[in-house]
């Protein structure tokens, strides 16, 4: 950060700057571990609310935080981007706590508008979706936004912070809660309101100590605008923000087509159906500690070192994601089934389209051009695909039914990476078929195709439910499956984890 943007103070390396950094590795294990631990609890969550609450509940309560989402990306213009380039860069704690007392001031105030605006934009939102039931929930309006906004800084905080211990205990805490909500709501015998109503009651208690934990690692963070920072911070999120926007509407514009097209229960349906499902943990986890990583990289002149990098992070989690993704793909009708209960089955089709979408998940594709600065660039990339979907989504909504907006937004994401890959390309100066891992990806992807043809065939040939049931065949010819492909990718796994290792080591 720039001399006249934050207050002096000593230049001497504090205990949280980052050139004390974890390799990229073992940071990105903490948070693995965090996240699994997380995901599983989520996932039985989200199991049980969907079992829990009948179709036209869990539409309602879907259309809700699709709007919610839709305006907390539009107005919060990529502020949470912004830690991870300020934080990193900001040489002493005093420069830290300056940025982040600025940085939860503005977000803040923020999140109080964008609450405002949905609560006034109800009619609006109650016509769109043809679902007069919205109006009741306006509370749920108003102050999750806040929440949402809040919460999203914790875990770039704490990893700049060298915090993964304290993020692993966060991450746990918040999806113990979500999921207490759920058992007493049941337990009590309580209805869909008193839910709404605990729920956003325990979130809020959660945003609250986002300013606790924020306070702890910085020192002391208070209400503070500092102009010029704030425009400095504006210049560089704004750009992340409008592409956030894009990417958020190329991956919701479907659901807001079926939203509109369709009735609350089948919004339901598509909703959980497309639902991602939280495969992409080794590849989140290896990006938020990345992120840091490559900047600074790139600021030093290390680009080809930190392409190297980005390049083995990113085949590490394909040969983990690839394998999750052809296993689910071909299992859909039983992995449907235990998520969400078998009344979602209408969705199959849209479940193994947005299961291929995870490949596309396997990295932050723009994560250079994020670290050399060039967010503008990201904010372009991301136009024309948005334009793509856009067309594509009523087109294939009218040529194939459900499923046909599943497959637009498949595409306009491959088209999204595709283009920044191009831009890195040409920031890099290396060559497109150098700038990424593409024969190494290609072969990986070639052997999960093998696994996926034998493994449907044996499925289809052997008929093996009649005797054991379908979802326990699914899991038994899942586990040959894994113990093949594991045996295979073995070495390789192992050399990538530790390359991995070796090179997260740059700031030493």
């Amino acid at each position: 950060m720039a001399e006249n943007q934050t207050p002096t103070g000593d230049k001497r390396k504090q205990p949280g700057s980052v050139t004390q950094s974890l390799s990229v590795g073992k940071g990105a294990l903490h948070l693995t571990a965090a996240k699994i631990m997380t995901t599983l609890i989520a996932l039985v969550s989200n199991m049980l609310l969907a079992r829990f609450r009948t179709l036209s509940e869990y539409g309602t309560y879907s259309q809700i935080l699709l709007v919610i989402n839709l305006f907390t990306t539009l107005l919060m213009l990529g502020l949470p981007n912004s830690i991870n380039y300020f934080l990193a860069r900001a040489e002493t704690q005093a420069e830290k706590a300056h940025f982040l007392s600025v940085y939860y001031t503005l977000s803040t105030a923020l999140s109080m508008v964008i609450g405002f605006v949905l609560v006034l934009s109800i009619p609006l939102i109650e016509g769109y979706f043809h679902n007069p039931t919205i109006r009741h929930f306006y509370y749920f309006l108003a102050l999750y936004p806040w929440y949402s906004i809040i919460s999203s800084s914790v875990e770039n905080v704490l990893v700049v912070y060298q915090k993964t211990n304290s993020l692993m205990l966060y991450k746990v805490a918040v999806s113990v809660l979500t999921l207490s909500v759920i058992l007493v709501v049941k337990w009590a015998g309580w209805g869909f309101s008193e839910y709404m109503i605990l729920f956003v009651g325990v979130h809020c208690l959660i945003a609250l100590s986002v300013y606790g934990i924020a306070n702890r690692v910085s020192g002391g963070i208070g209400i503070l605008f500092n102009k010029s920072l704030i425009k400095s911070i504006f210049v560089f999120s704004i750009p992340i923000g409008l592409a956030t926007v894009v990417g958020t509407l190329n991956t919701e514009i479907d659901k807001l087509m079926i939203g509109y097209l369709m009735s609350t229960e089948q919004m339901s349906i598509y909703t959980n159906a497309a639902r991602e499902l939280p495969l992409t943990i080794v590849a989140s986890s290896i990006t938020a500690v990345l992120l840091p990583q490559l900047t600074i990289m790139i600021k030093r002149g290390q680009t080809k070192e930190a392409l190297k990098l980005w390049g083995n992070a990113t085949e590490l989690s394909y040969i983990v994601i690839a394998f999750l993704v052809s296993c689910i793909f071909v299992f859909a009708e039983e992995a449907l089934t235990i998520l969400y209960s078998a009344k979602y089955l209408p969705g199959v089709g849209v479940f193994r389209v947005y299961t291929l979408n995870l490949l596309l998940r396997v990295t932050y594709f723009g994560i250079v051009l994020n670290a050399c600065g060039k967010t503008k660039k990201i904010f372009w990339c991301s136009i024309y695909s948005l334009l793509l979907n856009m067309l594509l989504n009523p087109l294939f909504y009218y040529l194939f039914g459900m499923i046909g907006p599943a497959i637009a937004t498949f595409l306009a994401i491959l088209l999204i990476q595709l283009l920044q890959l191009k831009m890195t390309s040409v920031i890099t100066d290396v060559s497109f078929s150098g700038v990424f891992p593409w024969k190494r990806l290609g072969g990986i992807t070639v052997l999960n195709i093998v696994f996926a043809a034998v493994f449907w065939g044996i499925k289809h040939l052997l008929h093996l439910e009649a005797v054991i049931g379908g979802i326990w065949e699914s899991i038994l010819l899942g586990c040959i499956w894994f113990a093949g492909y594991f045996l295979i990718m073995r070495k390789k796994l192992i050399l990538k984890w530790s390359l991995l290792n070796a090179k997260g080591d740059v700031c030493e």
